[in-house]
């Protein structure tokens, strides 16, 4: 667990927000004074209620690893108020401790996140979780499009940021389908994931794989390391 001391002053310039001059500045937390919001980026197993969750909803037999393989990350974040707030997301055991070292460079550099919790608290339901822009993890699931073919996030090495804000894309098909709205990415939203933004070069300096790269679709919320 880290906890910056009481008071910490975050001013994030603007020529951080992105190296590349020719794409628009990240929408970001440009300065907050922190007085009693103790930042959280911590690593445990899965509690009980949750892991009931779990197994309730986004875990069945056939999963291509067990409940115990799974991590609980609490972690702090910059909510789209520019507040501080913490959520959970749950992750692969091994890609656990480098995920909270991201969100707290993410929490330091001051980009902004709508919300973060388990895909558990929407059902299991990933449209719904997009839906409400819900940023999570863990959900053994198919891939978009493939059915019988586990997406990564059923390993829980795969990560959904800011979906509505950054929709999948694949010709005429919009993921959610309210993210048409935000299929500009020469527009930066509250949330955006732009190519050259420092969320993704932190992302990609970490081994991961961003779905904003991609050519054959445009997955922008998306960031995966897949098992070796």
């Amino acid at each position: 667990m880290t906890r910056p001391i009481l008071t910490v002053l975050f001013i994030v310039p603007l020529a951080l927000a992105l190296s590349s001059a020719a794409a628009p500045p990240e929408v970001v937390a440009n300065t907050h004074t922190l007085n009693d919001f103790h930042p959280v980026f911590d690593v445990s197993p899965i509690t009980t209620t949750l892991l009931e969750k779990i197994r309730a909803t986004t875990w069945h037999e056939g999963c291509p690893i067990p409940p115990g393989d799974l991590r609980q990350l609490t972690l702090s974040y910059w909510n789209f108020d520019r507040k501080p707030s913490t959520g959970i997301l749950v992750v692969h055991k091994d890609v656990a401790a480098e995920v909270s070292i991201v969100f707290r460079d993410l929490f330091n550099h001051g980009f902004l996140i709508e919300r973060v919790a388990p895909v558990e608290d929407y059902g299991g339901n990933d449209d719904a979780s997009m839906a409400a822009n819900n940023t999570s993890a863990f959900n053994c699931r198919d891939v978009t499009g493939q059915p019988g073919k586990f997406s990564n996030h059923s390993w829980g090495r795969a990560i959904d940021i800011n979906p509505l804000t950054n929709p999948y894309v694949k010709g005429d098909k919009v993921l959610p389908p309210e993210g048409r709205a935000y299929l500009d990415r020469a527009h930066a939203f509250p949330g955006s994931i732009l190519d050259a933004s420092f969320i993704v070069k932190r992302f990609i300096q970490a081994g991961w794989q961003w779905g904003g790269s991609w050519n054959d679709r445009k997955d922008y919320q998306h960031f995966e390391k897949p098992a070796p």
